[in-house]
């Protein structure tokens, strides 16, 4: 068990502009507020100078038939070896060029209980991503999420809004033929599927797609599972596979590396929940 404690902390994770709010909610009856806490930190010097460091947050407050969802999430990574330190002496490690992780994000969600099986959901987002050259992405949307089935082993959720989303590329990095700043308007819809072996484990499955209502042709999708289990008292440990595609990431200047359309991460962690 030591051993499993001590890989989660130390791998690290990557983070993606979707956040998956489904994994989040407590799904709880009571009103009051709950959330979790997270945060990771590893610093090496010698032949390999590294530094990661992450913070998360989440919190949820219920009263009666409103509920308020909380995310922020923040990740900076960078590295250097001795060959890239031999080979540009003057770059450190708090330098651009050595970062490998530098993106953030906030995300705020309210739903209001319309019926036992029917919520209106409203949400707001801000995205920073570095190695996607997103200086900035605001969004908000609402629309209604719909309750399938729910029982003590067994879940499935469905949600459909319509979205709003601003863009701002960064300008040195993008193909002189992109637009840096962007407006659309996308559809998001998801489905999400929970499954409780035991009141210790669960697994939470979700798909988002998310196209823009002018042009089905420019679309977001994300795919994440993940397994969570209880270790100690508000002390969980969890694994997750995420799959994100954009079918128009930026165009890069010829000379530069593209933007790769599809990312795909396995994460391990730890969550302190109150």
């Amino acid at each position: 068990m030591r051993w499993l404690l001590l890989i989660w902390l130390l791998v690290p994770h990557l983070a993606f502009a979707q956040v998956n709010v489904e994994a989040l909610r407590s799904n709880g009856t009571e009103d009051g507020v709950a959330g979790s806490l997270g945060l990771t930190t590893a610093y090496t010097s010698g032949n390999i100078l590294f530094a990661d460091f992450g913070a998360s947050a989440t919190l949820e407050w219920k009263k009666d038939k409103d509920s308020v969802f909380f995310v922020m999430n923040h990740r900076f990574a960078a590295k250097l070896t001795a060959s890239d330190r031999l080979a540009e002496p003057d770059v450190g490690l708090w330098d651009e060029e050595a970062h490998f992780s530098n993106n953030r994000l906030i995300h705020l969600r309210y739903n209001r209980e319309l019926s036992a099986k029917l919520w209106w959901e409203l949400y707001s987002q801000y995205e920073y991503n570095e190695f996607l050259l997103l200086d900035r992405r605001l969004l908000v949307g609402t629309g209604p999420r719909f309750e399938l089935v729910n029982t003590d082993r067994f879940g499935v959720w469905l949600g459909t809004s319509a979205m709003f989303e601003e863009e701002s590329l960064n300008p040195d990095g993008v193909h002189a033929s992109e637009a840096v700043s962007r407006y659309n308007v996308r559809s998001s819809t998801y489905a999400s599927i929970t499954i409780r072996p035991s009141e210790s484990v669960a697994w939470v499955s979700t798909g988002y797609a998310q196209p823009r209502f002018d042009d089905f042709n420019d679309h977001r999708l994300v795919a994440e599972s993940g397994l969570t289990f209880a270790i100690g008292n508000g002390i969980s440990g969890t694994m997750n596979v995420r799959i994100r595609h954009d079918s128009e990431p930026p165009r890069t200047p010829d000379e530069a590396a593209e933007i790769v359309g599809t990312d795909v991460a396995l994460k391990n962690g730890l969550k302190f929940s109150f």
